[in-house]
Formats: C-alpha cells, structure tokens, sequence
C-alpha cells in the first residue's frame, strides 16, 4: 500500500521541527491563564473543524478545507498546526484521548465495552469505511514495533494490570477489530464476558534477592 496520511501520522511519526512547534500550550500545573484557555477553546474548535473536514473528504485535506469547517481564517490555524500531518496527529491524538477519558474510572469490562462501542459508533472510521477502505484497513493492523501501537498496548495492559489481569495484546487485537468490523454494543457484550473469561491472570512479582540469604551463600 503507498503512503497514506493518517497511517503514517499514527503509527510513524516525525520529529519535524513543524510539528513540534504546533504542540498544544502547556502551563504550569495549579496556574489559570484566560489567554491560555481560549488557546484550548480555539485548539479544541479548530479539531472539531478538522474532524468535519476529515468526516466528508478523508485524510487528504487541505489546511482551507481544515479552516473553513472550523470557520476561522486560515492565518489562525496555521497559529495553532503548521501542516497538514500536524492537523492529522493533533486530531488522532484527540480521538485516542477521548477513548481514554470514555473508559477511565470503569471496571475492567465496562471499560473494555465502552472503548469497543465508541470505535464501532465512530463517525471517522465510518468515514474512512467509504472514502479510503484501504487507511481503514492499515489502522487496523496491530503493528508491534510502531510507536501508536506500543502506546495503545501500554495502555491496555495498565488497565488489565489493574484488574489483576494479562493478556494486553489479545485485548488490543480485539478492540482492533472493530476499527475495521463495527459491532452491535449486544455483540459486544457478549464478546467482553467471554473474552475476560479467557484472559490469564497477571504475572507474579518477581521476588527480590534476599540480601542475607546472598551475603551467606
């Protein structure tokens, strides 16, 4: 398959001075700023914009079409995200987040069919479905060595450890699946019970040395 935006964005990304510089403002921690917070409001309008964009004409945006979905002039874009992959991996980055933010705080297997139901419901990936089956089918090969999927795996295994479970990079190709075959959330359901029921239970700590058991031997 040639180059494709939102794959490589993802799961290959660059350390182009371009994109570091479009990073989200950062502020110190217990700090209120109003400059800063209409940073974020804008930030957040522009990304709704680009998921519009994205939503009815697939990866290969323009930074105009980015603009005039979010309804601001192009000079206030290109103040937030420089280019065109920027746009991509600030956008990407927010759907992850928000599946994050949609499981946190739940048990593991309300967690685990939240984040199944909102990649299955999700309008990009509906989009990518009819615009460009072939971006679909790259995001949902589960690539270990990739910096996207490693995180995601982190991730998943986290939230297993939690729950005093292993077996992350099953759970991962699971949810997986549903970024190229949505499910019912029944289907779902009825996936999670069975699935947690197959998962090993977290390995054991390995025990330290014994510091009077090593000197003495």
């Amino acid at each position: 398959m040639g180059s494709d935006p939102l794959f490589d964005t993802l799961f290959r990304p660059t350390t182009q001075p371009s994109l570091a510089a479009s990073a989200a403002p950062v502020r110190a921690a217990g700090t209120r700023s109003r400059a800063g917070n209409a940073m974020n409001r804008s930030r957040t309008a522009l990304l709704d914009g680009a998921r519009r964009a994205v939503e009815k004409s697939g990866t290969k945006i323009t930074m105009a079409q980015v603009a005039a979905a979010a309804g601001v002039a192009k000079a206030t874009l290109y103040n937030h995200l420089r280019t065109r992959d920027a746009v991509l991996s600030a956008l990407l980055t927010d759907e992850v987040s928000r599946l994050v933010d949609g499981a946190a705080g739940r048990p593991l297997a309300e967690a685990l069919e939240a984040t199944a139901t909102s990649l299955s419901e999700n309008p990009l990936l509906h989009s990518l479905a009819r615009l460009e089956p072939g971006t679909l089918a790259a995001l949902g090969r589960v690539d270990a060595t990739a910096e996207g999927w490693r995180a995601a795996r982190d991730t998943v295994g986290a939230a297993l450890a939690a729950a005093d479970r292993g077996g992350a990079d099953l759970v991962l190709r699971w949810l997986a699946s549903h970024v190229v075959t949505p499910s019912s959330p029944a289907v779902i359901a009825a996936d999670v019970e069975v699935l947690i029921a197959g998962l090993p239970a977290a390995p054991a700590p390995v025990a330290a040395p014994d510091a009077d058991r090593a000197e003495t031997a």
